[in-house]
């Protein structure tokens, strides 16, 4: 229950987190280039606010850990005091602090940039990442995620209100380039996170555990988000804007958030054997890949009901680009998206064996 309650109060702070920096973005590009601000100065105070809230997740889990019944009060002041987390904590709190401040009453927006960033760095900070490999890791992961928020944030504004962007070509002639950019920062700054806590070769035998399955859940679900993105960017109307299809990227990017936010509160796998021992199977790994043998290597190993799945899959990817040059319902490419992704990782997992 406590890497839930961690998981989904990553999720939320990653959420807000990508609001607030959207927004704060969108103040560098011209009016006539950017959809209308929809939310107020206090609100956006009382979102970075709650920052702090949010991002208390991680001191919490070691107090309940640590600390004994009747001394968490205690536990957690001592936790914020002498452990990473805890410094990562209070960097998180007083950069959100002061940022709701400076959103408040309307302060310079490169002051508000700057801050948004320092909140970013300090869950960097805290991040597993940052303990394997200082700077390195601390700057990736810091990178990583705030391209990511980035993006998200500027989508979910748009999607928000579509109709309020004067020139719509003019959005996506700047847009378009920045979230490619984006997504290259995210994918060399991943394979640069995923290599510190694993090695190459050992990807696909990571599926065994709890946290390959989020990473492989995470690599799928960015295949349609580049599929909508492509979509927006490229191929649909550019003279109106696609509100469907904005709503449909940024859902895929919310999934991308809350695989990332599980992930980061389970062991990575070091070495894929004795996290086994210690942690055990993923759910659902050895009932559709059967029992795994020590040592941990995966092989493939196909069958009819893994490949029927993958060609489920990508029948379900086609169905994106189909429903882009066709009137079909609002709900519909969503809808395809979480299909490819369940039916891709079915497929694969049941084609693998350990």
């Amino acid at each position: 229950m406590m890497i839930v309650f961690t998981a989904l109060s990553d999720f939320f702070l990653y959420i807000v987190m990508a609001v607030l920096a959207g927004a704060i973005t969108l103040r560098f590009i011209p009016e006539s280039r950017r959809p209308a601000a929809w939310l107020s100065r206090r609100t956006e105070a009382l979102l970075a606010a709650a920052i702090p809230v949010l991002g208390a997740a991680p001191v919490v889990q070691l107090t309940f850990l640590l600390a004994p019944e009747g001394y968490r009060l205690r536990g957690f002041m001592d936790i914020t005091a002498g452990f990473r987390a805890g410094h990562s904590f209070l960097a998180l709190s007083a950069a959100a602090l002061i940022l709701a401040a400076a959103l408040r009453f309307g302060m310079n927006r490169t002051i508000q940039l700057l801050l948004i960033l320092s909140a970013f760095g300090a869950i960097a900070y805290g991040s597993h990442s940052a303990t394997i490999d200082e700077p390195g890791g601390l700057i990736a992961h810091g990178i990583h995620l705030t391209a990511l928020s980035v993006w998200a944030g500027i989508l979910f504004h748009a999607a928000a209100k579509p109709d309020t962007v004067p020139d719509w070509r003019g959005f996506l002639k700047w847009f378009t380039p920045a979230a490619a950019g984006l997504m290259a920062v995210m994918i060399v700054t991943g394979i640069f996170l995923m290599l510190l806590v694993m090695n190459a070769g050992d990807y696909a035998s990571s599926w065994i555990l709890p946290y390959g399955q989020m990473l492989l859940l995470k690599h799928l679900s960015i295949i349609p988000l580049l599929a909508a993105a492509a979509i927006n960017g490229f191929i649909a109307k550019k003279d109106r804007p696609p509100s469907g299809w904005l709503r449909t990227e940024s859902f895929m990017l919310l999934l991308v958030l809350f695989f990332t936010a599980v992930m980061s509160k389970l062991s990575p796998p070091h070495d894929i054997d004795s996290t086994f021992r210690s942690e055990g199977s993923a759910p659902l790994a050895e009932w559709l890949s059967g029992p795994p043998a020590m040592p941990i290597d995966a092989r493939l190993d196909l069958s009819l009901e893994g490949l029927l799945f993958l060609v489920i899959s990508l029948l379900l990817l086609a169905l994106f680009f189909i429903g882009s040059r066709r009137d079909l319902p609002k709900w519909l490419p969503a809808f395809s998206g979480i299909g490819f992704v369940i039916a891709a990782y079915l497929g694969l997992m049941m084609i693998t064996s350990f």
